[in-house]
């Protein structure tokens, strides 16, 4: 790779995705020198959905790994970063702030990424691929940004868009944002680190998604097949899920798709339609059915005829009231 002698380039991870753009990054030639992530004991302390141990890719390519006092960094963490004195540092997958005073320790900076259906500076905030997919958006303008103390709002240095197609769930969508990444990363690091790549500030009024919690898979069997198709893809694992209650039963829905518009018109909205022995079964919706291919429940089983929860006791941030404000606008 075309960068100066000695460079040392510092690559900040927890996620899977994180963990497969790193190695073709190592495999590319790019001078990674420094790993920093968390504990196995630390990702679970934090509930970190897609955590992956680097310590294994670690040992493997002779690397040494700092694990950070608290996921969120503190002091004594500053201290660390400022006696490694690295050139360039890249975080991809830390769903925390990373303080200012271990940013400024880089000479190059430090290179994040964002993104959204509508392009920085729309769409910063929490979740946008989830997002993305509960709005039924159909593409994803992605950026490596400079971080800086304001979130999400960094100088751009490159932008890649790819497509959110009706097939995919957000374990695909991480796989693109894996692909773009690799192809930005391995075109800007050279120029970054000779100092002579051009970043471009953002420009417009921005918009932010709000935070998800593991309340906000709660299905409302109100809505239309396709919203539920849409939130059930947008929360699959490796986040906690879609679910919806029988009975007190909670039912953990995995995966559905649209099934038809011709049956259960006299069906009440959340009741089962059949009950194969494949274990799927459909479900009534306002405008047609679903069909639901995998779940899990303690004890339970499918039966036609079983209605669930009532959608009127769900409160998620995705609900009708909250659309309004999310980052569409007219002149989108």
């Amino acid at each position: 790779m075309d960068v100066p002698d000695e460079t040392e380039i510092v690559y900040t991870s927890v996620s899977t995705p994180g963990h497969h753009v790193l190695k073709t990054l190592l495999d590319e030639g790019v001078p990674i020198t420094q790993l920093v992530s968390i504990t196995p004991e630390m990702g679970a302390a934090a509930n970190v959905a897609k955590y992956t141990d680097f310590s294994g890719i670690a040992a493997a390519n002779d690397l040494p790994i700092y694990y950070p006092e608290t996921y969120s960094m503190d002091e004594t963490d500053v201290d660390f970063f400022e006696q490694l004195d690295a050139d360039l540092m890249i975080v991809n997958g830390w769903n925390r702030i990373i303080p200012g005073e271990v940013l400024e320790t880089f000479d190059h900076g430090v290179l994040g990424n964002h993104g959204s259906a509508f392009g920085l500076p729309k769409g910063r905030g929490r979740s946008p691929l989830n997002w993305s997919l509960i709005e039924d958006l159909d593409r994803f303008l992605l950026s490596l940004i400079r971080l800086d103390a304001d979130v999400d709002a960094g100088a751009v240095a490159a932008t890649r868009k790819f497509d959110i197609t009706e097939f995919d769930t957000i374990q695909s969508l991480y796989y693109k944002v894996s692909l773009a990444v690799e192809e930005m990363l391995l075109a800007v690091i050279p120029p970054i680190c000779r100092g002579d790549h051009e970043f471009h500030s953002q420009e417009g009024e921005p918009t932010y998604y709000p935070k998800r919690t593991p309340d906000d898979g709660a299905i409302n069997w109100e809505e239309p097949m396709d919203a539920i198709y849409n939130l059930v893809r947008a929360v699959t694992q490796p986040y906690p899920g879609a679910f919806t209650f029988h009975d007190g039963q909670r039912v953990d829905v995995w995966s559905v798709r649209p099934f038809s518009t011709d049956f259960g018109f006299d069906a009440a909205s959340g009741e089962i339609l059949a009950a194969f022995h494949t274990d799927e079964f459909v479900v009534a919706t306002p405008d047609g059915s679903v069909l639901v291919t995998e779940w899990a429940a303690d004890g339970w089983r499918p039966e036609a005829g079983m209605v669930f929860e009532s959608a009127g006791d769900h409160d998620r941030v995705d609900g009708i009231e909250q659309k309004a404000h999310l980052t569409a606008s007219d002149d989108d």
